[in-house]
């Protein structure tokens, strides 16, 4: 039996999302696996349960035993953008979900749709804006763009979840401050028209004894007035719900679970990811992909699969089985002697 390494926290603006689903996840696998939950605190120093001493990724994963299996249940930052991937790669060390290289794609909204639209994926128009321009005269910058805008704006970071730096401007006011608050978390940011249509969502999976699948679809309710699913309609009680699973016409369905699936092999995606889309009047078109959804019990990727049959601990179980098949760490002990074969850990 493989033993679990649970990560969660980290440095990126989803520590307290990205907690929450660790804690879910660490739950539920310990009633099948031998479970080490890691928290990974702001600063990037690793703490185990039950020790107080705090370690540094490397003093972890070198003492990894070879059949441990690492489940990065890190949304933003290092631990979604191929940074942490990469260092598991380099070591041979199993982990949940994409490799470094589909990380890195995944975590740029434009990479995705560049990849996308190479497999005949719709995708949004997009300009693309860049942190060293946009310092050198933001006033400029912002009011030549406010001379051919066509509002209302979406203004996105380029990397990033949970809609966290998104803004819907409708002035050449709102658009300065959405640039300020956008280029501080990112120094690529994306300004797209804001599209006219249903917000869907479909999750795609491969466990341990099938190939990728598609979900049914998911449908955003916002309330009166609001154009946009944020932050607070995720987590803050804002009011947005999700329809789960939604009723789409049969050809809408296909379209967008044939999409779902167009990109998450344009990605390179493994394991899981949640894929969005419009339903427009023109048809499905793509907005972005989060290749380390939300794991909660009730988050909105495990819904998804639930709706599809899959419950959420044979989910969580299936793609640490699936991990553990994968080709492994060859050579040498790398061992240093810290105690961590020794640490507290949760389940059989």
């Amino acid at each position: 039996m493989s033993r679990v390494i649970v990560l969660s926290g980290g440095d990126s603006t989803e520590h307290e999302v990205s907690l929450a689903s660790g804690a879910d996840v660490a739950e539920s696998l310990s009633a099948h696996h031998r479970v080490m939950p890691i928290r990974i605190d702001r600063g990037g120093m690793w703490w185990m349960e039950g020790m107080d001493t705090a370690f540094t990724a490397a003093d972890i994963l070198d003492e990894l035993e070879p059949d441990d299996v690492v489940f990065p249940v890190l949304h933003g930052g290092w631990g979604e953008n191929g940074g942490l991937q990469h260092e598991l790669e380099i070591r041979g060390i199993r982990h949940v979900g994409c490799s470094a290289a589909a990380c890195r794609i995944g975590m740029s909204k434009l990479a995705t749709a560049r990849a996308a639209a190479r497999r005949g994926v719709p995708t949004i128009p997009t300009r693309v804006l860049h942190r060293s321009s946009y310092l050198a005269d933001p006033d400029l910058l912002t009011s030549a763009l406010a001379r051919v805008a066509n509002w209302p704006l979406i203004v996105k970071p380029d990397a990033g979840g949970s809609s966290v730096g998104v803004a819907v401007v409708s002035s050449l006011h709102e658009l300065r401050a959405a640039l300020g608050v956008a280029f501080a978390l990112d120094p690529v940011v994306l300004l797209q028209p804001l599209v006219r249509g249903a917000e869907v969502s479909v999750g795609v999976w491969s466990g341990s004894t099938h190939g990728l699948q598609a979900t049914g679809g998911s449908l955003v309710h916002l309330p009166d007035g609001e154009t946009a699913f944020s932050y607070d309609h995720k987590y803050a009680g804002a009011g947005g719900w999700l329809e789960i699973p939604a009723a789409f016409p049969a050809p809408i369905l296909r379209d967008l679970q044939a999409g779902a699936l167009r990109v998450a092999e344009a990605v390179g995606v493994e394991g899981l990811a949640r894929i969005d889309f419009f339903v427009t009047a023109d048809g499905v078109v793509l907005n972005e992909i989060n290749t380390m959804p939300g794991l909660r019990r009730e988050s909105h990727f495990p819904r998804l699969v639930r709706a599809a049959g899959t419950q959420y601990d044979e989910l969580l179980d299936s793609l640490v089985r699936r991990a553990a098949r994968a080709p492994g760490r060859v050579g040498g002990d790398r061992r240093t002697g810290l105690g961590i074969r020794t640490a507290r850990t949760i389940g059989a």
